[in-house]
């Protein structure tokens, strides 16, 4: 990598060279059946460099020395042709790293047949369960990852690693009902998953979901489930923490720090070494040490998290939070793993002491969220009315208003904890907020 720094010097003021190498393994199902099985690795290198202010990217499904000097000279051209960026300042500084957690070598050989052998045994165990139930989808992966990042100012950070999960969606048909999609998941770093706890939770929301409750106008508790909250706090959320947003004014957050800004019992933070965490990563997308960022604690603001290039803008540093974006090779301010704190009490405790409220698994339309104020309307599906502290039914419903508002509203999180490796990675507990008002359908 260091002749490919030297070569590129040649050309521009600065450089960067990320290497992004991957092994990707899936099986999937479809109505009770095994759809596909696949295995794929390549590798993505992403050249970043600048002369005169002027950005050049370019990017090449190779890591050989060939093709890599051939897109730094594209880069170059790229370079030449872009208006200058006044606000530049310059790429990261090497800066000191955490150790390296140990790679799990079990997920780099991961075949197909371990994922196919789970989802054949899912099958049969929501079928054993449950004779009206179809597993409708579903999907085992691993994903491995080998990164190189260096730079001409002195960075060099390679970092290895991987994760497993598993899904399934079940269907119920029994008599003339036909439940929503039901989903249950688990995610590790590594191959233990959780194939029987999965099935299980699917296979009791499915039949909750067998007696349909109508819905009303009230205002109730209501407890939402990781899926619900990881749909709902990507959209309307976390995209107020970024720092770019601070500078182009478009966060709520904006002169809120040290306020409150959600109930007591809400510590939220991004920190990629937690214990559950899929991606324990040292370093960002641009070589910048990573580390613990709160965002809430105990419900008050504590601040922004940034890149190289917004933080230097706006006069500040790195919080070790610049995320490459492999089909653009752009670095964008994201998360490595959102983390929810934890409660005492289960979900169990927290339902039983529900006279009328309801458990909402998951949101229709939390993608339409507006994060530059918060605002949104989604649809509750599905949905579980609880009475008596017992879940009797499901139920669908529509609820509009301003995330932290509803944050404010937040009285309990349980103690269970549960990894949600889609949009962004969200460890969440299950929480209960006050006064909800919901819209019967």
């Amino acid at each position: 990598m260091e002749n490919l720094i030297r070569y590129a010097e040649k050309f521009f003021d600065e450089v960067e060279i990320a290497v992004y190498r991957s092994r990707d393994v899936s099986a999937n199902v479809e109505l009770n059946e095994i759809s596909m099985a696949s295995t794929r690795s390549g590798a993505v290198t992403i050249i970043r460099g600048i002369k005169d202010k002027r950005l050049g990217l370019a990017i090449v499904d190779s890591d050989e020395e060939k093709r890599v000097k051939e897109a730094i000279e594209q880069a170059a051209k790229m370079a030449r042709l872009n208006s200058r960026d006044e606000k530049w300042v310059s790429l990261p500084e090497p800066g000191k790293y955490r150790e390296k957690p140990k790679p799990n070598y079990e997920l780099k050989e991961a075949s197909p047949d371990v994922l196919v052998e789970m989802l054949v045994r899912a099958i049969k165990l929501a079928r054993e369960k449950d004779k009206h139930v179809v597993v409708a989808g579903g999907e085992g992966g691993v994903s491995w990852e080998e990164r190189q990042i260096v730079n001409s100012h002195g960075i060099d950070v390679f970092q290895e690693g991987g994760a497993a999960f598993f899904f399934v969606e079940l269907v119920g048909r029994k008599g003339d009902v036909v439940t929503p999609g039901i989903f249950d998941f688990d995610a590790k770093r590594n191959l233990n998953l959780d194939v029987e706890g999965v099935v299980e939770r699917a296979v009791r929301k499915v039949k909750w979901a067998y007696s349909v409750k109508p819905s009303r106008n009230e205002e109730v508790p209501i407890i939402l489930g990781p899926w619900a909250i990881a749909g709902l706090f990507s959209y309307a959320l976390l995209p107020a923490f970024s720092g770019e947003r601070l500078v182009k004014e478009t966060t709520p957050l904006a002169g809120k720090v040290g306020e409150k800004i959600a109930s007591d019992v809400i510590t939220l933070c991004d920190d990629p070494f937690y214990e559950l965490s899929l991606e324990p990563v040292i370093a960002d997308g641009e070589g910048v040490p990573t580390r613990k960022n709160v965002l809430i604690e105990d419900g008050t603001f504590k601040g922004f998290v940034w890149d190289n290039y917004w933080a230097k803008v706006y006069g500040t540093e790195s919080t070790g939070n610049g995320k490459r974006d492999l089909r653009s090779g752009g670095i964008n301010i994201g998360f490595h793993n959102v983390v929810i704190e934890s409660g005492k009490r289960s979900l169990e405790d927290m339902i039983s002491e529900i006279e009328r409220g309801y458990f909402v698994d998951g949101f229709q339309g939390a993608h339409s969220s507006n994060p530059d104020n918060g605002n949104f309307a989604v649809t509750a599906n599905p949905a579980f009315l609880i009475e008596d502290g017992e879940v009797v039914g499901s139920s669908v419903f529509l609820i509009a208003g301003n995330v932290y508002e509803l944050l404010r509203q937040a009285s309990e999180v349980s103690r269970e904890q549960t990894v949600m490796p889609f949009m962004n990675t969200i460890t969440t507990p299950f929480i209960r907020f006050e006064n909800v008002k919901i819209a019967g359908k």
